[in-house]
């Protein structure tokens, strides 16, 4: 369970995580934000009444960083907001700003510009790093008797990260790399609790050659979660139309699925998992735009792991039988994921739409569970 603590002191939020380089600091101010970075900072109005952020008509800085700076400030404000509706943006109806806005992160309303959450959290660039935010043309080809995509080639380093408020941490996926992760893999994969799910123990050989199977498989990205600097899972996101799964039901060229090991306990919990879980769907739905579907085949037995996903927003769809296991197919729509905003946690439980003029400054607490089930 979660508790919610308001806050008397100036909060932090930092955006554009990515790349340390283009890190943004936004600092929350009694009547504003502060937006900090490699460039000069600049300064908003938020009139928490109306629920409009003012940007500065001065504002000289160049195009591309006045965007980003633009952008980091909205997402502190729906960060800090989680059940806020819409936000309306003020800037002047000339400038280059407000153009490049509306013609992706908002929507014209006369003079203003209005952003709502479910399309400013679809735009890949607070998140992925630039190199990697365009999609693949499609071309198909068969593989094995399967019809699809062709895919794009592996990418390396970081493909995600995302500040989470309530952990004053950011959680980041990168593409492993055999030798720097071998060992803490060939770790994870021979803990019990990890290969009674996994089945995959074996010595530094064995895994090896596993890891650089999946990185010249274009089907598979075999990833690290990080939170900042430290590794806590192993995570496999597939194309499903390429996996065992897709002939188990009617797969589309661009759903795609995922296996996870979180391999340390210390970052086990709800607190972690509301993190982790959400992140890693909004990166596969950014990665490529035309993923509509987000599957997964966990065991029929594994109960938490099914409460997990449907808490995430994933239904059930069937049971099946692979040859090793009986399974559920659960699937997590795009439309879902957006339209109810199952990014961020909804810190007043409410389900109800907060003005910004009524909204105390909140940091999520983990609460003992134990202390707190009766």
């Amino acid at each position: 369970m979660y508790r919610t603590r308001q806050e008397t002191r100036s909060q932090n939020f930092w955006a554009f995580n990515a790349n340390c380089f283009d890190r943004k600091r936004v600092i929350s101010l009694d009547n504003g934000l502060r937006v900090e970075g490699r460039s000069p900072g600049a300064t908003f109005h938020l009139d928490r009444d109306s629920q409009t952020l003012i940007f500065s008509a001065g504002d000289s800085a160049p195009l591309q960083d006045s965007e980003r700076t633009a952008l980091a400030a909205i997402e502190a404000v729906f960060a800090w907001n989680p059940v806020l509706k819409w936000l309306r943006l003020k800037c002047d109806s000339a400038s280059e700003l407000r153009h490049a806005l509306a013609a992706g992160a908002a929507i014209p309303d006369g003079d203003d510009l209005i952003v709502a959450p479910e399309m400013f959290w679809q735009l890949p660039t607070p998140w992925i790093p630039r190199n990697t935010s365009t999609a693949f043309p499609q071309y198909h080809v068969m593989t094995d008797g399967k019809h699809h995509p062709l895919r794009r080639r592996q990418p390396a380093g970081v493909v995600y990260a995302r500040y989470i408020p309530w952990l004053d941490q950011s959680v980041s996926f990168r593409v492993l790399d055999v030798d720097a992760d071998l060992e803490r893999y060939n770790r994870w994969m021979n803990d019990p609790r990890i290969d009674a799910i996994w089945d995959e123990a074996g010595d530094l050989g064995r895994h090896r050659a596993y890891l650089e199977a999946r990185l010249a498989d274009p089907h598979v990205l075999p990833l690290i979660g990080c939170f900042d600097e430290s590794p806590f899972g192993y995570f496999e996101i597939y194309w499903a139309k390429e996996n065992r799964l897709g002939p188990y039901y009617p797969s589309e060229d661009y759903d795609r699925g995922w296996h996870v090991a979180v391999g340390e306990d210390a970052f086990r919990g709800r607190a972690w998992i509301t993190a982790w879980l959400p992140s890693l769907m909004h990166f596969m739905l950014l990665d490529d735009p035309r993923t509509q579907r987000i599957v997964g085949e966990p065991s029929a037995t594994h109960s938490q792991q099914i409460r997990n996903l449907e808490k995430a927003g994933f239904a059930k769809i069937k049971h099946f039988d692979f040859p090793h296991k009986r399974a559920l197919l659960v699937m997590l729509l795009r439309e879902r994921f957006f339209r109810d905003r199952l990014l961020i946690p909804n810190l007043t439980a409410s389900g109800q739409e907060e003005s910004l003029a009524h909204a105390p400054k909140r940091e999520l607490q983990p609460v003992d569970e134990r202390a707190t089930a009766q």
